[in-house]
């Protein structure tokens, strides 16, 4: 627990009053108990080494603000959940990026399931590696909700843009599966890569074009040999929303995925999948409205929670 800096307690909202619960009330500090354990990686380098705006670095104290102010959900169980806290910002982003896949991988080897927040995208490779390596022989899935593809090579070191080219060329086996993926955001050079990987990418623009629902339509073209019960690490970056949800993004765009669109989404593949890793990157504090795209993780987080 060394490389992690525990939250700080004021994060923990009360009302003060047991007939209005919050989740700052129900969280807990240690992992005995848990089913779920919370971490946040305040760093936001890698967006800045990929030429984005700083400020998602902020995003893991944001997010828990408000999370921790909403109630249980009145009529759905809810998993027991623990707060281990922030990554402690220290040496180089590789040496960042080794602490938290070791830290999250002993975590996932004790069954616990994760829920964390970013940070730069480049935290899912973190994530995804600790979820690879936890999860071998057992046909696991990534699927990425995004923008944009992320499968910079590491010529300009380990940015946001380079995760999932990471795990890609890690030497583990695994689908891949990339969602809401825009063609102003990304090279055909990259495209080809993703696709001669193995990798699904399903676009923004054929979602549209198709007349359907996001629901319909991903679960159409997943198909029931994905959509099955098995490990799946889920990564959402927030700039996949359109601007006017996601101002506090680094790299939105006006057209984008609408919120309870990806909700729908979200539940979907959370009931029929075993999402062990919900990872959701880039929320930027300093550049949100009124903390609309904080708020709106936090909303995702709450689903998360009450998918038992």
């Amino acid at each position: 627990m060394a490389d992690f800096i525990p939250a700080d307690p004021k994060l923990f909202f009360s009302k003060n009053n047991p007939l209005d619960p919050r989740l700052g009330d129900l969280v807990k500090t240690a992992v005995e108990g848990a089913d779920v354990v919370i971490l946040g990686y305040p760093d936001d380098e890698g967006i800045q080494l990929n030429g984005g705006r700083e400020g998602a670095a902020l995003g893991p104290i944001e997010i828990r603000n408000w999370l921790y102010r909403t109630t249980p959900h009145p009529r759905r169980a809810m998993k027991a959940f623990a707060d281990l806290g922030d990554l402690e910002i220290n040496g180089s982003v590789l040496e960042r990026h080794e602490v938290a896949r070791a830290f999250a991988k002993k975590l996932l080897e004790q069954n616990l399931q994760l829920l964390t927040f970013g940070g730069g995208n480049d935290y899912a490779y973190c994530d995804g590696l600790a979820f690879l390596e936890a999860n071998k022989g057992k046909r696991p899935l990534i699927i990425n909700i995004d923008a944009h593809l992320d499968v910079r090579d590491m010529s300009a070191g380990p940015t946001s843009g380079t995760p999932f080219y990471r795990l890609l060329e890690s030497g583990n086996v695994f689908e891949f599966v990339e969602i809401g993926v825009q063609g102003q955001c990304n090279s055909t050079h990259h495209w080809d890569y993703v696709e001669k990987k193995g990798g699904k990418i399903i676009s923004f623009e054929e979602i549209q074009e198709s007349g359907r629902s996001l629901t319909e339509y991903v679960v159409q073209m997943l198909g029931e040999s994905l959509l099955r019960k098995r490990p799946t690490f889920l990564a959402l970056d927030i700039d996949v929303m359109a601007f006017p949800f996601a101002v506090g993004a680094s790299a939105s765009w006006p057209i984008g995925l609408l919120p309870q669109d990806l909700m729908a989404l979200l539940q979907v593949l959370m009931k029929r999948l075993d999402v062990r890793v919900f990872g959701i990157y880039e929320v930027s504090p300093p550049l949100d409205m009124a903390s609309g795209t904080a708020k709106l993780a936090a909303q995702f987080a709450h689903g998360f929670l009450h998918h038992v």
